[in-house]
């Protein structure tokens, strides 16, 4: 009897088992196609990850700073320890510039738990345009910090005041800096996860569709084949049905959500009902859902103006904004009246669903109190720009007015309030940033200079009239470029009445020429 000593040559050889060889090879051959790319996509995605957590966590650093530097001035003015304050002062900071060192050669920083983590360099122009201003900002305010982190006992006070005053005029830009790279970051992280999305896709159908020729040549003579086939169809189109309710469901509540934003913002018979003041609202979201936020509430003659501005947009930032507006309602109602108990319960109230939510989200707040000609304006958020009837251009500044609401749950010590007076034919507008920041096709901001101008020019109209104006020139801005951002606005023009007010404090408002 003959042996084969060679059973696999004799498998190699012959005819009948070459399909089945065929059909191995490529299914080898696609499987690593697959795993190859998805290992490589899924550690750089992870490295993404890893970006984005602490581009975001760049500006709670930004925040800390500001916040240490504040509580540091009172404890040096009222002779208190600055022990603690120093300390966290150091650690953000330090925290804060090895970051965005990492950011743009790459190096090992330290994570939220004090682990030593690896941030890769950023990867696109874009990403190194955002960091090289960020340095142009931070570069002298760290060396500031470092100034007084050197101070042995007490630190002078006119280099503290410096800092502070540098530290307040900067948040905002660190913030809206970091918050383009955390979106820049993203970005990237987006696009490789729908390239790696493509290679699994193109991947599973060839390896599905080799599987198949597989169990055609094994399973050529069996009618079990073409039931499982069957069987698979029919489950896959229950799949797509369910998956086409669920679409059909997540677009209802988000509707639902918008409606209700829609239905919440003030009717023109109230905006009618605020004596001595002409005024004008417009709200416009980028998505479905937006996450701006503006009111006009009489309550008995107590008039509350508020205007904010969540981070992002969608669902979660549509929900935080109704929050929002309930609880000022709700304040309004029970007539407090001081603002700082305002603000503080107000943020606390946010605070608190922020966290039961699981949620990053924030927003900047602006609350004016009006009585006869008189502002009262609370709480930290964009500019407002107050416009004369002589067409003088006045700026208010609310960076020292408060702190973001839900970002921290103690903000009573940065609290303030500013006195703005208006007489006849003046005008006060407030808006968010997302009509500064729209863009055009060619990437140019609308800016503050072309919003002042716009009001400048149109302050004869009416506050509808205005606000017209306004939006339309913006829209003319963007163009056929597509809208990033919520686009807010409120159009404030005082009548004509029998009393006259006194003029907005000199140190509140800074002269700007259009």
């Amino acid at each position: 009897m003959k042996i084969n000593k060679n059973p696999l040559k004799k498998i190699l050889v012959e005819k009948k088992y070459r399909p089945i060889l065929i059909s191995i090879f490529f299914f080898l051959l696609f499987d690593i196609g697959i795993l190859i790319p998805n290992f490589l996509f899924s550690t750089s995605l992870k490295k993404d990850a890893i970006s984005i957590n602490l581009a975001g966590r760049q500006r709670t650093l930004s925040q800390r700073i500001t916040k240490a530097l504040l509580q540091l001035k009172n404890a040096n003015e009222n002779g208190y320890s600055l022990d603690k304050y120093k300390t966290d002062l150091l650690i953000s900071s330090q925290l804060f510039d090895e970051t965005l060192n990492a950011f743009q050669k790459g190096g090992y920083v330290k994570n939220n738990d004090g682990e030593s983590i690896y941030l890769k360099a950023v990867e696109t122009k874009k990403a190194e345009k955002i960091l090289k201003k960020t340095f142009v900002i931070w570069n002298p305010y760290k060396e500031q910090i470092q100034n007084i982190l050197a101070a042995k006992k007490n630190i002078p006070y006119k280099q503290l005041r410096n800092t502070v005053g540098y530290g307040n005029e900067n948040n905002f830009k660190l913030l809206r800096l970091m918050g383009d790279l955390t979106n820049e970051q993203e970005g990237i992280a987006e696009q490789k996860a729908e390239y790696l999305q493509i290679i699994q896709l193109v991947g599973m159908a060839l390896a599905l569709g080799n599987f198949f020729v597989i169990l055609f040549n094994i399973l050529t003579r069996l009618q079990k084949a073409d039931k499982d086939i069957q069987v698979a169809h029919d489950k896959i189109s229950e799949l797509n049905e369910q998956l086409k309710a669920e679409n059909v469901r997540m677009s209802s509540e988000l509707d639902i959500t918008r409606r209700l934003q829609q239905m919440i913002l003030p009717k023109s018979w109230e905006l009618q009902s605020v004596d001595g003041l002409d005024i004008a609202g417009f709200m416009e979201a980028a998505d479905e859902v937006g996450g701006d936020y503006y009111d006009v509430l009489n309550i008995d003659g107590n008039v509350k103006i508020g205007i904010g501005d969540v981070t992002g947009h969608g669902l979660e930032s549509g929900m935080l904004m109704l929050m929002v507006q309930t609880a000022v309602r709700t304040l309004q109602e029970v007539e407090e009246t001081d603002p700082v108990k305002f603000m503080d319960a107000l943020n606390r109230t946010i605070y608190k669903n922020i966290q039961r939510m699981n949620s990053g989200k924030n927003l900047t707040l602006s609350l004016i109190d009006y009585q006869q000609g008189q502002l009262c304006l609370t709480g930290q958020h964009e500019e407002m720009i107050v416009v004369r009837s002589s067409g003088k251009v006045e700026l208010v500044d609310t960076s020292d007015l408060g702190f973001p609401i839900g970002l921290d749950e103690e903000i009573a010590d940065f609290v303030d309030q500013q006195r703005v007076s208006l007489n006849a034919g003046d005008i006060a507008v407030l808006f968010t940033d997302g009509i500064t920041e729209a863009e055009n096709i060619d990437s140019e901001l609308y800016g503050l200079e072309k919003l002042c101008h716009a009001i400048k020019e149109n302050r004869h109209l009416t506050a509808e009239e205005i606000k017209n104006a306004i939006v339309n020139d913006v829209r003319e801005h963007i163009g056929e470029q597509q809208v990033f951002d919520d686009i807010t606005l409120l159009v404030l023009k005082q009548k004509d009445i029998s009393s006259s007010f006194g003029t907005v404090n000199s140190q509140a408002l800074q002269p700007m020429s259009v």
